[in-house]
């Protein structure tokens, strides 16, 4: 009665405030108490929402895209974050399942969710060991690494991976808990599972291991990055002080080695002694014990295991490619569609493997012919860029590929694949304009005026100067005459006439071009100087065209991908599209006559400069010029050249080669497609029949035709 008298006034009889404040506490303490179990609860219903949605889908990742030659060495292995490929569960070596349970989880098909008497063992060995030890089954290793961070070691993540364990088993069966352990664990660096692994560190499927292979790949699940075969700690190592001690014979047995003079590698180490030598004992050893406890070997295969460990060879890293332009327009191509598949072979969904036609041979041939000529062509015509396509005239397929000289981002320009890249064409782009015109009614022996000409006050020029007056049109082609060029596009019908030639034998950026440029301004043409080249196109389509002229007016497309196969060797992408007659046959083969005849090339030197010894080759040179400095006082233009090429073909390949410089810098005035390009064309066509002795040298009967004047 005191104390509560105490806490009133006696003449108002409110409560002071020490109560007052006790009562405020005593709400704030229940409050607190009552939000923080509404957040517990909370929680536990979100946490239980998730394990209800746990299944083996929750564990889909992207997988990679390995991209390889003709031959199937690897090219360039694409991945979005993680390097994987992945197999079916129950398409796994069964040697590496049996090396994987023995020595993660021995008990994987007999245990419960969770196993206790792994975690009493562990207990104690942690207790009575100077190493940890680990109690994690396969599933809570499968589900801490992808659905939390196990770099977390609070009780609170090791209960909730516990918890996803659980629910996992509930809903997949072991068999597919283990193929998703093996398809999604750690390898070391970017290789995530076994496939991969498998792949890089030996060369073959995860479906064929040995058991030595086997072994190694559980080895390294402990501590993948430090057991990797590319690494520090392929083999045990030891101290100086205990190797002193081998050879001096005072130790003689591992088991003398102290444990802290001990590095353990990925596989053992015999040092030597004077009478012999003493091994230790490396990670695979250990597998090898547990699988021995596990009754999974015996003594005769565990012997054989370790004498195919003494001499465990891993493939070497596979070095980046040297010229990756190729690589990265087949990654461009899978990833637009151009390669129909069916399935998302790309990036962010991947598990392809995409055989390519590159043959590396004849990309051995490009790259060194490039490299030769770079520096010369560089210091001699200031063309710093060089684009090189070769495909197999009968198939289409792309042999070889370079899209700039080097790959370094240390020189402006030469990370762009200048083969994709739309340039002036020149004269190259000529013979598509005579093919129109021969649609049109006109022939090789057709004249046509060679005089000044006057076109909405332009007064075009033929490139050599001068005019040859009547000039048949075979003669015109010949010897780059622009003017009948110009004629010969009026004759076809004009521009669209043209265009639509092109764009059938595979030219299609032009009219392209023309339909977006329209959207803005509807009167847009690219007008006469299309005759002469003036309409930008990529390396690529140029050579496609070529390819098509080659194959008596018959577009095959021309392809970089020769298969995309599931890992599984399953064929994910269709047939290739069918040859498709382009043009009339017989104008083709007028044009491979006119481009391939010696007899009227203009002059000994364009003769020398274009003939390939004892091969009968089509070859047009082609030479773009730019505007560098323009008089406003007398309407002139000073100009150089901007663009050389030569394009063309022989009875087995269709060749194109660029050269200029990716920031459109003009070249020497002396610069043309003659002095700069033809000589690397001429001397790629030589070695690629080298690399083909068996191959046609001449056009048969079917690929060209002469129309005479007579």
């Amino acid at each position: 009665m005191k104390d509560f008298m105490a806490s009133v006034s006696p003449s108002t009889g409110r409560v002071q405030p020490k109560t007052k404040r006790r009562r405020i506490l005593r709400h704030s303490l229940l409050a607190n108490f009552l939000i923080l179990c509404a957040i517990l609860v909370i929680q536990l219903c979100g946490l239980w929402s998730w394990l209800r949605l746990v299944g083996a889908g929750s564990f889909m990742r992207p997988q990679s895209v390995i991209l390889t030659d003709a031959n199937g060495a690897e090219l360039r292995r694409v991945y979005w974050e993680q390097d994987r490929l992945e197999l079916a569960d129950d398409a796994f070596s069964p040697l590496l399942k049996q090396a994987v349970i023995a020595i993660e989880d021995e008990r994987f098909f007999d245990r419960g969710c969770i196993d206790v008497r792994a975690i009493v063992r562990a207990a104690i060995a942690n207790l009575t060991q100077s190493e940890s030890q680990g109690a994690s089954t396969i599933t809570q290793q499968l589900t801490g690494n992808l659905l939390l961070d196990r770099r977390d070691k609070s009780v609170a993540r090791k209960t909730v991976e516990s918890l996803l364990a659980c629910r996992l088993e509930q809903v997949a069966t072991r068999e597919q808990i283990l193929g998703l352990y093996l398809n999604h664990m750690a390898f070391g660096g970017t290789l995530y599972g076994a496939e991969e692994a498998s792949r890089t560190y030996f060369g073959v499927s995860a479906r064929d291991l040995t058991l030595g292979q086997s072994v190694v790949l559980a080895a390294m699940l402990q501590r993948p990055t430090y057991f990797s075969p590319y690494g520090i700690h392929l083999h045990t190592a030891i101290s100086r002080e205990a190797a002193n001690a081998i050879r001096a014979g005072s130790i003689q047995s591992a088991e003398q080695i102290p444990s802290a003079d001990i590095t353990i590698g990925l596989l053992g180490t015999h040092f030597l002694t004077a009478t012999g030598s003493v091994y230790v004992r490396g990670r695979t050893d250990l597998v090898l014990d547990a699988m021995q406890r596990s009754g999974f070997i015996g003594e005769a295969r565990l012997a054989l295991a370790r004498e195919e460990l003494k001499s465990m060879r891993f493939e070497q890293r596979t070095a980046a490619v040297a010229m990756p332009y190729f690589a990265l327009e087949v990654q461009r191509q899978l990833k637009d569609g151009a390669v129909p598949t069916g399935y998302p072979c790309d990036t962010r969904a991947g598990g392809c493997i995409v055989e390519t036609t590159l043959d590396p041979a004849f990309q051995s041939l490009a790259e060194r012919i490039v490299q030769e000529h770079a520096d010369e062509i560089r210091a001699r015509y200031g063309a710093a860029n060089i684009a090189l396509v070769a495909a197999d005239r009968a198939t289409g397929n792309i042999l070889a590929y370079v899209g700039n000289v080097r790959y370094s981002d240390s020189e402006p320009g030469s990370m762009i694949d200048m083969a994709r890249v739309p340039r002036q064409p020149g004269s190259s782009f000529k013979p598509f304009v005579y093919a129109a015109a021969f649609d049109a009614g006109l022939t090789p022996t057709t004249f046509l005026l060679d005089a000044p000409i006057s076109l909405g006050g332009d007064e075009p020029k033929n490139y050599e100067g001068g005019y040859r007056s009547w000039t048949k049109i075979s003669h015109a082609l010949a010897a780059s005459r622009n003017i009948p060029a110009i004629l010969a596009l009026f004759y076809a019908g004009g521009e669209d006439a043209v265009l639509q030639t092109a764009a059938r034998t595979g030219i299609v950026t032009p009219s392209s071009v023309r339909e977006r440029e329209r959207k803005t301004y509807s009167q847009f043409a690219f007008g006469y100087p299309l005759a002469i080249g003036s309409a930008e196109v990529p390396l690529l389509e140029m050579v496609q065209g070529y390819l098509t002229l080659a194959n008596a007016g018959i577009r095959r497309p021309l392809t970089a991908v020769r298969s995309v196969k599931a890992v599984d060797g399953t064929l994910l992408s269709p047939l290739p599209a069918p040859p498709a007659q382009a043009i009339i046959p017989l104008y083709a083969r007028w044009l491979t006559w006119i481009l391939s005849d010696t007899s009227i090339r203009p002059t000994p030197a364009w003769n020398a400069a274009l003939t390939v010894p004892g091969i009968q080759a089509a070859v047009k040179t082609g030479t773009s010029d730019r505007c560098v400095h323009y008089d406003f006082a007398s309407g002139r233009c000073t100009q150089l050249p901007g663009d050389v090429w030569t394009l063309g073909y022989s009875p087995e390949f269709v060749l194109g080669i660029w050269a200029g410089n990716a920031d459109y810098s003009p070249l020497a005035r002396d610069a043309n497609g003659m002095d700069v390009t033809a000589p690397l064309w001429r001397e790629f066509i030589v070695g690629a029949h080298a690399l083909r002795p068996d191959g046609a040298t001449r056009f048969p009967p079917e690929l060209i035709a002469k129309k005479r004047s007579d």
